[in-house]
């Protein structure tokens, strides 16, 4: 079956037509009481606003979330974000449908990402955490689970791959700091930052869209599920669980959110907790900002739109800065330590190929 338009092709005054899968509904009335639809569409590329204005109440018993619709409608602006007045839509079965082409997927290359995973274990020096790691990584079930999951709902990585392209970023980070503060427990650091988040393979659905959270996930969350998981292969693997290195271990798993408001049972007590917290921050908001460059206009920076979750616009590059931004990182990268300054893009001036 064909998919037709992704949701990234989609320009405002367009004429649009394609397969979507619903991601949410919503039967909702205007200030007049008039019935209509407000529908989150999703595939692989992104997610859109959508309306019906028509024939609401009739449409709303005919699919539901987690539903594959073909529609036909306009693209539209409408307080300066692109939406889609629909003015036909029906169900279609899930037969012959590609999951992959409506779950979004991680643009890095997971063979690549995972490799790097594993080099990181084989690095671990400590007896306990290298046997945790080796034994909970065995696992094929926890291993693909581990490749496919998220790591958010909508927040940041929240795609295929997220998880482990999240984990590996905070790795590189740990392990980048530990070179700076050598008083840090490397091993102790880049373990928690390799295993901080696993939870998460059983707190989300991701084998079909929507990507939402599972029972499991909604009731104890990934914190509570990660360490079941971790105090699951101590005791198979008959690692101590009074180890000091494994206690270490489990603090920072469960203290890397930083504060209880943000779901941290305990708050961060030892350096690297303190240095986990951040650096798992410092990813996830990094990423959170990426999504948004798209929607910015000009020819370099541009302001967002206000995001109430950090209570601020954001000044940022527009989509062609976004290019510019991995050409400048491939050069760094490639670029001896003494050169990094000069391979550094300027804020102020229009960005150029390196």
């Amino acid at each position: 079956m064909e998919k037709g338009i992704f949701i990234s092709e989609i320009r405002p005054s367009a004429s649009v037509e394609g397969l979507f899968c619903v991601a949410s509904k919503r039967l909702l009335e205007t200030r007049n009481g008039e019935p209509y639809l407000a529908i989150t569409l999703t595939d692989r590329t992104g997610e859109i606003e959508s309306r019906v204005w028509e024939g609401a109440k009739q449409l709303d018993t005919v699919f539901g979330q987690g539903d594959y619709v073909r529609i036909k409608g306009e693209a539209q602006k409408f307080r300066d974000i692109t939406q889609l007045k629909i003015t036909r839509l029906e169900s279609v079965r899930d037969k012959g449908i590609d999951p992959g082409l409506f779950l979004p997927v991680s643009q890095a290359d997971s063979d690549e990402l995972w490799s790097e995973f594993r080099r990181y274990i084989k690095g671990i020096r400590c007896n306990d955490f290298a046997s945790l790691l080796n034994g909970i990584f065995k696992d094929r079930k926890i291993s693909e689970a581990f490749r496919l999951a998220p790591a958010a709902k909508k927040m940041h990585h929240a795609y295929i791959g997220g998880l482990l392209e999240h984990s590996v970023s905070v790795t590189r980070l740990a392990d980048s700091v530990c070179k700076l503060y050598p008083q840090l427990d490397r091993d102790l650091l880049v373990s928690a930052a390799l295993i901080h988040d696993i939870g998460k393979i059983e707190e989300f659905t991701f084998s079909r869209p929507p990507i939402d959270y599972s029972d499991k996930g909604r009731l104890l969350g990934h914190i509570v599920l990660g360490i079941s998981i971790v105090d699951g292969f101590v005791a198979t693997l008959g690692i101590k669980e009074s180890s000091q290195q494994i206690v270490a271990l489990k603090h920072l798993i469960i203290s890397h959110h930083g504060q209880k408001e943000f779901g941290a049972p305990v708050l961060p007590m030892m350096e690297e907790a303190i240095t986990l917290n951040y650096i798992d921050d410092l990813d996830a908001k990094l990423n959170y900002l990426g999504k948004l460059k798209k929607d910015i206009p000009g020819p370099t920076h541009g302001w967002t739109e206000y995001q109430r979750l950090f209570e601020r616009y954001f000044y940022l590059p527009c989509a062609e800065g976004v290019s510019g931004d991995k050409a400048w990182k491939e050069a760094a990268q490639n670029a001896d330590a003494e050169d990094r300054l000069n391979t550094q893009p300027s804020l102020w001036s229009k960005k150029k190929t390196v």
